[in-house]
């Protein structure tokens, strides 16, 4: 998951990550409405306004849609539950990005796992690597917030078990018990305010 322009200066306003990536599609519809009033102060013939006007009126939302769409995880929060859990629970709270070297998806995980680690100073997040790569390890340790920790030479088959082969999986953990689990495809801006907001 990534941010745009238009999200990060909402997120830098204090929003949350739900308001920060639905208002600018309310925007776009504002911006739809003066278009089709503008244009329905010129004189057209009614199957030229038939045409146009719903076209002006949609398009700056169909725009914006375009190139940041709407996924199903921003609307609902779906986790999973793991049957295989690793050994060696956290005992505080924290959320376990697990990731596997080499996976874009992983890779992109950095800037909003260094947001969400701002927003919420009691959870800890540690990064937990299913494979040796002390290359992309250092890669990662270059982007990521210093509060944020890595972890390789883990358990590699039971983290891999625990994220059922998805790259990045999130397993937030509280008291040595797994509280919630999201797969990469599962993982949007509703999940997000619940990690945000967890105490």
């Amino acid at each position: 998951m990534t941010t745009n322009l238009f999200e990060d200066f909402l997120l830098n306003l204090g929003l949350t990550w739900t308001l920060a990536k639905f208002i600018p599609y309310f925007v776009c519809l504002i911006f739809g409405v003066i278009l089709f009033r503008l244009l329905m102060r010129f004189t057209m013939k009614k199957w030229l306004k038939l045409l146009v006007l719903p076209i002006a009126l949609g398009l700056p939302f169909g725009m914006y849609f375009f190139f940041y769409p709407i996924y199903q995880p921003d609307l609902l929060n779906t986790a999973y539950f793991p049957k295989i859990l690793p050994e060696g629970l956290p005992s505080k709270t924290t959320l376990g990005v697990v990731v596997l070297p080499g996976c874009p998806y992983c890779a992109q995980t950095t800037a909003v796992m260094n947001r969400l680690a701002e927003q919420n100073k009691k959870l800890s997040i540690v990064y937990y690597f299913v494979s040796e790569d002390p290359e992309s390890v250092e890669i990662f340790r270059k982007k990521l917030n210093t509060r944020i920790a890595i972890k390789s030479g883990i358990d590699a088959t039971r983290w891999m078990l625990a994220a059922e082969g998805v790259f990045p999986s999130y397993l937030l953990f509280d008291q040595k018990q797994l509280k919630r689990a999201w797969h990469n495809t599962t993982f949007g801006v509703r999940a997000l305010d619940e990690l945000r907001a967890y105490k």
